[in-house]
């Protein structure tokens, strides 16, 4: 240890974000199970790659995951090599608990302990762990301090004493769950008196350093059981403020995913809004970093069929592992911004669910929020009315099959009625079937079905079953799609006036005076051509006339045919 160092912090720390963060998953065990709470803290930074592994700071230490690096060479500066290499592994895990102390008591940093104003930093720590300091083990023992011998001078045992306060504290397993030789060592001084300002008050503090932590008692502050308060020297913070934070180690075009729902800025924290991307979206790191205001920013790459950009996202919500074959989610602004600007304006009177088959992207507005269904309700009839028929073990009959057909092809409300109430049961019955294909979002009006709500997002996972062949069995799946197929031309608006010449087109369009005197108008279908297939549901309500609602589903439509089809 260099006596003669000193380091005056030079970085601010910021912990305004931290309220966001989180344990990461890859220390989550290992926290509960060394009660990280208490020997650890608040997280203070998300986990994130350096050179040696992933990492995260606490307020109160560090965790590393080691990772493999091959042809590393550490220099003599790396002083995270020197951290992992004297650091507390655990075997069962392999991670590594980072002795910060050591880094700023060898740092000799300026750093004051407590609280602004405090009369002792780490550089005083230091003198006082000089071995020159050691006490000689007194002839008979102390009620009120433990002796630890460290070494042996001119014969004699020497080394520090533990106050009781601190022996009682230490040996508890909830506080050094691996036993306090390992999680705290031998003590390197004596208890060091000094005050400090917190919360605008003066508290009479004591400190005392043990080989990889260190325990601050404070006289005038309680615990629980009304005896002086004891915590553990802030060393993941202390080791921020003055050593800054270890490199960020990625690559560029490195793939990663978003873990939940972000906006991608044009610059980190107080940017604007360049896209809205959800979970498991896909993205390429662009190697630029940066931190603000406490939290990891990386830049990223998005890319859509027809359109890509860069952005900025917080790395609280970015995951380095992904499946290609799970959706993807994303607002309709990575689609086209375009689009999502004009269903903006119209706000919670549109709702839109889109999912590409192909590529396995969902894109949305406002897809969760119910919405009057008119005809749109017969198609949850139809696949009702099929699943009944299937589980008596037969198809539709002539007199059946001529109900189902206009009610779709022709969108006969009286033929819809008698399917609904007389042959399947009506609301109890389409909801027992919509609970058995595990579809929610849809709420049916027993007294009348073109008043019933459903969600976009909703209509979007039935035709989806409906698509991929997990509901009904083939014959009557091909019946349905055909049906679809061949609505009259009067009722194609929407997804079937605007889809993409040489398309087939699988739809089902609804309108009615909704309950607030203004029109409702939908249109939902399955939409392929060539090898991309996509599903969409478009929902709008509260529109003065049909025609406004019938311009805003064709407007919809027709842009995310242009954004899927290239």
């Amino acid at each position: 240890m260099n006596d003669g160092e000193v380091t005056t912090p030079a970085f601010v720390f910021s912990q305004t974000a931290t309220r966001k963060l989180a344990v990461s998953s890859f220390f989550a065990n290992y926290y509960q199970s060394h009660s990280g709470q208490t020997s650890l803290g608040a997280p203070l930074t998300v986990a994130y790659p350096v050179e040696h592994g992933w990492i995260q700071f606490f307020s109160s230490g560090a965790l590393l995951l080691p990772i493999e690096k091959q042809n590393y060479k550490s220099s003599s500066k790396d002083i995270l090599a020197g951290l992992v290499t004297n650091g507390v592994n655990d075997p069962e895990t392999g991670i590594v608990r980072l002795p910060l102390l050591q880094a700023l008591l060898t740092a000799g940093s300026q750093i004051e302990i407590g609280g602004k104003g405090s009369s002792l930093t780490y550089v005083d720590i230091r003198k006082a762990a000089h071995p020159a300091l050691l006490v000689t083990a007194a002839s008979t023992t102390s009620s009120e301090s433990v002796f630890v011998k460290t070494s042996t001078r001119a014969g004699k045992d020497v080394g520090h004493r533990i106050p009781q306060a601190f022996w009682q504290y230490i040996i508890r397993t909830d506080i050094s769950p691996d036993g306090w030789k390992v999680d705290f060592g031998d003590p390197r001084t004596e208890v060091l008196p000094f005050i400090a300002k917190i919360n605008g008050k003066l508290h009479h503090l004591q400190v005392q350093v043990f080989g990889r932590d260190g325990l601050v008692l404070d006289q005038d502050a309680q615990n629980a059981q009304g005896l002086p308060a004891i915590r553990r020297l802030s060393t993941g913070l202390d080791y921020l403020n003055t050593l800054g934070m270890p490199a960020v180690s990625i690559r560029a075009q490195q793939r990663v995913w978003a873990s939940s729902a972000s906006e991608l800025l044009d610059v980190p924290e107080r940017g604007k809004a360049v896209v809205h991307v959800g979970k498991n979206f896909p993205l390429l790191l662009q190697g630029e970093t940066n931190w603000n205001d406490g939290m990891l920013w990386y830049r990223v790459r998005w890319d859509a069929p027809n359109r890509s950009g860069t952005g900025w996202i917080p790395a609280n919500v970015v995951s380095f592992s992904g499946s290609s074959n799970m959706r993807s989610e994303a607002s309709l602004d990575v689609l086209s911004s375009e689009l999502a600007s004009y269903v903006t304006s119209r706000g919670n009177n549109v709702g839109v669910s889109v999912y590409d088959v192909t590529r396995h992207f969902s894109y949305s507005y406002n897809s969760d929020l119910p919405f009057t269904m008119a005809s749109s309700m017969k198609i949850p009839i139809m696949l009702a009315f099929f699943d009944m028929l299937e589980s008596q073990g037969r198809g539709p009959d002539d007199g059946e099959m001529q109900l189902l057909t206009t009610m779709i092809e022709n969108s006969d409300n009286d033929a819809a009625s008698a399917l609904y109430y007389d042959e399947l049961g009506g609301a109890p019955a389409l909801m027992s079937y919509l609970q058995k294909i595990h579809v929610g979002g849809l709420t049916p009006d027993p007294e009348s079905w073109g008043y019933s709500a459903i969600t976009p997002q909703s209509m979007v996972d039935m035709l989806t079953l409906l698509h991929q062949g997990k509901i009904l069995n083939a014959q009557d799946r091909q019946i349905a799609l055909d049906l679809m197929r061949h609505v009259e031309e009067d009722q194609q608006i929407g997804v079937g006036d605007t889809a993409p010449i040489g398309a087939l087109v699988s739809l089902k369009d609804g309108w009615v005076v909704g309950p607030d005197g203004l029109w409702v108008m939908n249109s939902s279908g399955i939409v392929t051509r060539g090898k991309v297939t996509y599903v969409v549901a478009v929902y709008s309500q509260s529109q003065n006339a049909l025609e406004d609602g019938q311009d805003i589903v064709r407007h919809v439509c027709k842009s995310i045919a242009s954004a899927l089809i290239v």
